[in-house]
């Protein structure tokens, strides 16, 4: 009994060291503008800005908000339809009255981006 059931810890052992390490590289894993977002500005909404996030740029990104409204937004990136890449933390601020997102945050490592990087999130 003892030699089968140590036979048994052996065997699941070896089939446990077998199975294949994550296969992500230290870029992947790098936090400096995860997400990649698109602005969107209207002077007839009640948001005046919004972001909505488009891709990601490292495979561990979760999207857990799809519409954002930022307060720190520079004015350099208050463009129609431009692709900014950016990491986020949510924020206690309110949004304005009757704007519809999803969380209000602050945007980290701001950048100038093309739709066509990242990674489609699901």
């Amino acid at each position: 009994m003892k030699i089968t059931l140590f036979s048994l810890l052996i065997c699941v052992i070896g089939i446990s060291c077998q199975t294949t390490p994550c296969k992500m590289t230290a870029d992947q894993f790098e936090t400096k503008g995860s997400y990649l977002g698109q602005v969107h500005l209207s002077k007839k909404e009640s948001c005046p800005v919004y972001i909505t996030i488009e891709g990601v740029f490292s495979k561990s990104s979760i999207v857990e908000y799809h519409t954002l409204y930022p307060i720190n937004l520079d004015r350099s990136f208050k463009k129609d339809g431009l692709y900014l890449q950016f990491n986020y933390k949510t924020s206690r601020a309110m949004s304005p009255e009757g704007c519809a997102v999803d969380a209000v945050v602050i945007l980290e490592n701001v950048e100038r981006s093309k739709a066509s990087k990242g990674y489609q999130h699901q």
